[in-house]
């Protein structure tokens, strides 16, 4: 298959990931660019509630839960937008004269940037069909499979799976209805599902949040369009490492996210059309972004501190100020209170709502300086300086502090980068643990964050060099006129009109192209150049050889749909569910061992009609063993000797092999 033949996939995905939210976004009377930017975060939540409610109605998943979901979401926010329009509490954006200027921008942004970010997916991914070949992988595809099969994609019941608790399932829902809809396989799904959230769904999130904070100037979407394809902590690198594919969605979605609350909160540089409205969408779109991983949803907190503080600050006084008497008290202490309530509600939250301590085991890598400096020049994880960004973050930097515009952006910044900093170089103690183990303690997890908080300060550098620019190309057209006028032998008229647009445009151009080509070197490469290795299929590939997938490939052939294997989910064998449609009794690396088949895994040899084994044996239809050795993902060996002592004590006999890849019969209970 070609990158060629999946573009009717890629319509159907962004279908999934914008229909919905246009949808209800036209219901609200949500105009312009706003209702496109928004529309991602709302579809999510829709897809994510939709697969939560399914099961309890008694529909399997797939399209049409989700398109009951958006008839009552769209509906009441047509509710909601006739009375808040009643009410007269909307107001009206102003466009001003530049509204052609302002459209050709934001699509010449997102264009330049989905170009950007998915060129280098596109050549990191290799073929569609590819697959990362890494541990979280097992887990991510056998579930999108696990769904399709049992027809629940509820975040309540997917690690079933493996036998625990819940799992945010919003991203292994999308790649399912993209599975089931457009019928393509599992590994081409959720690629395409991955370059449309990396390279259309990201840069609009990351044109809104910099154009609420800075304004719509076209300088300001441009240069965080093209800014946003420039780093390689994201999108590459959550795509690379893990494989983290839910968290990869979820920090997507999070720029929108934090737009919207900068909205609700009054800091927009852009006017809105209701604060309430706005409101009413931030709660929409929160639950997609917990739905695909909780994480987010704390980091949302986190990164909304300062500027909820400046806003919470900034009304106290005022009420302080300007009421009198007991209504000065009454007043105050109301606020008080509900900020010590906020308080303790986001405890609570951050006690909560983190993975168990044994998961959060992930040491720090570097000292603190150096965490330090990487946050400052965007390399973090050792990546090599992003020397165009880090001057224009720092030009962005000292321009907000010497303005004394959105400072609280700055403390926005120096959360993402504290919790940075405490994940990468602090001691592994309870400090630690406290502030970044909801995040697993996993610094590439919170590196990711980095991008997000710093391409608001290196947009307003870009805007203030492109101002810097502007100056010398009036002053320049200027020049020109002059000499034109005394060639001519005429006066020099001041007031002449000087055709400013077309040097504008031209110097405008060169600048984003120039901006383009500075901010692709750095750490993109070398993000994409480490994706590359983790997708490609070779006779030594970490999860699954080319050996491997060729045995794989065969099975549905060879074994019956309702027969079970077993083999080492160490070794990927348990990916056969995935891209055979074969169960095996492990389908995931860290799945629970049913009852009674320990023996089968790890000894000692059952007879052939064992009673401590058979009756589990025969309960899970166990016919086969998916033998792939004991070459495993991490390079080590974790056991699972039952199934060599098998072979050899003569109870299992070959059935198909391919290379060092072999399939048995096991001659087992009555087999």
């Amino acid at each position: 298959m070609s990158w060629f033949d999946t573009v009717p996939q890629f319509v159907l995905a962004a279908a999934l990931l914008f229909v919905p939210g246009l949808a209800v976004g036209a219901a609200a009377r949500l105009r312009g660019f706003r209702i496109f930017a928004l529309a991602p975060g709302i579809s999510v939540s829709i897809v994510a509630i939709a697969a939560i409610v399914a099961p309890f109605a008694g529909v399997r998943w797939s399209l049409p839960p989700v398109l009951v979901i958006t008839a009552i979401l769209a509906g009441l926010a047509f509710v909601a937008s006739v009375v808040v329009a009643k009410k007269g509490t909307a107001v009206q954006p102003h466009d001003g004269g530049n509204r052609r200027w302002v459209l050709g921008s934001i699509v010449l942004a997102v264009v330049m940037a989905a170009f950007l970010v998915a060129r280098r997916l596109v050549e990191a991914i290799g073929h569609p069909e590819s697959f990362s070949q890494t541990f979280d992988n097992v887990f991510h595809l056998n579930a999108i499979r696990y769904i399709l099969d049992t027809g629940s994609g509820s975040s309540l019941t997917l690690n079933e799976m493996t036998g625990a608790a819940s799992y945010p399932a919003a991203w292994h829902d999308l790649v399912s209805l993209l599975v089931s809809v457009g019928g393509g396989g599992i590994p081409v799904s959720v690629n395409v599902i991955n370059i449309v959230v990396a390279a259309v769904v990201w840069p609009l999130g990351c044109l809104y949040l910099a154009r609420t904070v800075w304004g719509k100037r076209p300088a300001v979407i441009l240069s965080a369009g093209v800014l946003s394809a420039g780093f390689g902590a994201f999108p590459i690198s959550l795509l690379d490492f893990g494989v983290l594919y839910p968290n990869f969605l979820a920090v997507a979605l999070l720029p929108l996210v934090l737009a919207v609350s900068l909205e609700v909160l009054g800091l927009s540089a852009v006017p809105i059309h209701s604060r309430i409205i706005g409101a009413l969408f931030l709660l929409a779109v929160l639950p997609g972004v917990a739905l695909a991983h909780p994480s987010a949803a704390m980091a949302w907190i986190a990164l909304m501190t300062p500027p909820a503080v400046f806003v919470y600050v900034r009304f106290l006084v005022r009420t302080w100020t300007s009421a009198r008497g007991r209504t000065r008290w009454t007043a105050t202490a109301a606020l008080m209170a509900m900020g010590v309530i906020a308080v303790v509600v986001v405890r609570i939250l951050w006690d909560l709502v983190r993975p168990p301590a044994e998961a959060a085991f992930w040491p720090p890598v570097e000292s603190s300086g150096q965490a330090i400096g990487e946050v400052i020049a965007s390399s973090a994880i050792g990546r090599p300086v992003a020397w165009a960004v880090m001057a224009l973050t720092l030009v962005g930097i000292f321009v907000v502090i010497r303005s004394g515009r959105q400072l609280w952006w700055l403390g926005t910044y120096a959360v993402a980068a504290f919790l940075f900093v405490v994940v990468s170089s602090f001691p592994a103690d309870n400090f630690r643990a406290y502030w970044t183990g909801i995040w697993y303690n996993d610094p590439p997890r919170l590196a990711a964050l980095l991008p997000l908080v710093t391409i608001p300060l290196a947009t307003r550098g870009a805007v203030c060099a492109w101002e810097l620019m502007l100056r010398g190309v009036t002053r320049s057209a200027g020049i020109a006129k002059r000499k034109t006028a005394a060639e001519r032998g005429k006066p020099f008229e001041k007031g002449a009109r000087v055709p400013l647009a077309t040097y504008m445009v031209v110097a405008g151009l060169i600048a984003v192209l120039a901006l383009g080509v500075l901010t692709q070197r750095g750490s993109v490469r070398p993000a994409q150049d480490s994706m590359a290795g983790s997708y490609r299929l070779s006779a030594d590939s970490p999860l699954i050889s080319s050996d491997e997938l060729e045995l794989i490939d065969r099975l549905s052939e060879e074994v019956p749909e309702d027969a079970v294997m077993v083999g080492n989910p160490w070794n990927g064998s348990s990916l056969a569910y995935a891209l055979a449609d074969r169960k095996l009794i492990q389908l995931h690396i860290l799945s629970a061992v049913p009852d009674g088949t320990g023996a089968l895994l790890n000894g000692p040899t059952p007879s052939k009609d064992d009673p401590a084994v058979c009756p589990a044996v025969q309960k899970l239809n166990i016919d086969y063993i998916l033998d792939f050795g004991h070459r495993e993902v991490h390079g080590r060996d974790s056991g699972y000797k039952g199934l060599d002592s098998l072979i050899a004590a003569g109870m299992a006999t070959l059935e198909d092999s391919e290379g060092d890849a072999k399939l048995y019969k096991l001659q087992l209970c009555g087999n």
